[in-house]
């Protein structure tokens, strides 16, 4: 009775090319600001008040970034011997760029009893982020003809990337440069703050803002090899690289319009303790349609509300396709490229 092994391809010497499909997952994200608080104390160390950002902090559980994305590769490498060989890749991905964070206490929002601020989110997805990532990796292979082969690699390379951005970042921009107003400073501690104070000067907004530089990396993973027949094999990669570069998106010409109240702690003699924080009140246009304004239960019949708007008009009525005024937060920022991918494929040896 015999048995046989099965055993791996001999490469030593040879060319091999690899397809493989996968995803790429970026470790970089801008959290949201909204459930932020900062923490007062006297000089001595005791405590003395605390100021919450007036957003509704349900938008902490969202961020902005690079979402999943998915795509795949063609590898060309060659064996200098059993354990060590070098291989040039190309390959393709795309996945969205997500939540940009917008947050509105629309004019006329009614705001509960219980509470400072009534501000509604609405996460926008920004776009399609498309990357071309071309690397240059050496490897060592430690059971060369074994069936299962685990490997190990390290390399450079580059990455040529786009972005398309949706037609809601592109209706956001235009209505940021068709709205002007004023920043509107954060008032009082207790009870997250007291209301809005805005400022006397009146500014035009500007639109939206994306960088997206090609960016030279380093990475470093490994992967393992399974032989299913002569000349052919299965394997898994995953690796993890390195970017110089950062993927941005501005608005108004900052990473956030309005300032965020942070997370942290000061002394009330710090110079920076109080702020300013606070939203940018648009008086003139507005960046979403938050609903319209209809007539209240009681208003006498033919209340006309919209153009010429009474005491007998609230505004809840449905959306009406007209953006509207009110204190506005809009978050965004940069994010780095690195992140892991890992990848599915086959090789052949020629």
């Amino acid at each position: 009775m015999s048995a046989t092994v099965s055993r791996a391809e001999e490469v030593e010497k040879k060319f091999r090319l690899d397809v493989s499909v996968g995803g790429f997952n970026s470790a970089d994200q801008v959290k949201s600001t909204s459930a932020n608080r900062r923490t007062y104390f006297e000089p001595n160390g005791e405590f003395f008040d605390r100021i919450y950002d007036p957003r509704n902090d349900s938008a902490a559980f969202s961020s902005f970034g690079m979402e999943s994305q998915l795509g795949g590769e063609l590898t060309a490498s060659y064996a200098f011997s059993r354990l060590f060989y070098a291989e040039a890749s190309v390959g393709y991905r795309q996945g969205d760029v997500g939540n940009v964070e917008v947050q509105a206490q629309f004019v006329g929002t009614e705001i509960p009893i219980t509470q400072s601020f009534n501000f509604t989110i609405f996460n926008i997805s920004a776009g399609t982020m498309r990357q071309v990532p071309l690397q240059l990796t050496a490897g060592i292979r430690f059971r060369p003809k074994a069936t299962f082969n685990p490997y190990i690699c390290a390399g450079f390379g580059y990455t040529f990337n786009s972005f398309e951005a949706s037609n809601d970042i592109d209706h956001l921009s235009r209505s940021l440069e068709s709205s002007s107003g004023q920043f509107a400073r954060l008032t009082g501690t207790e009870a997250g703050g007291e209301g809005f104070s805005g400022d006397a000067t009146t500014t035009n907004l500007t639109g939206i803002t994306v960088d997206v530089p090609d960016a030279p990396e380093w990475h470093f993973g490994g992967g393992l090899e399974y032989t299913i027949k002569s000349r052919w094999a299965l394997y898994i990669d995953g690796r993890y690289s390195v970017y110089s570069g950062r993927f941005g998106l501005k608005v108004n010409g900052a990473d956030e319009l309005g300032i965020s109240v942070p997370s942290d702690r000061r002394y009330t003699t710090d110079p920076d303790a109080f702020g300013p924080f606070g939203s940018f009140q648009i008086t003139s246009g507005g960046l979403v349609d938050g609903g319209s304004w209809v007539p209240t239960p009681d208003a006498p019949d033919g209340t006309v509300c919209g153009a010429t708007i009474s005491s007998n008009c609230q505004f809840t009525g449905p959306a009406d396709n007209v953006n509207d005024p009110g204190y506005y937060y809009v978050h965004a920022g940069k994010v780095r490229w690195d992140g892991l991918s890992l990848q599915f494929g086959f090789k052949y040896t020629f």
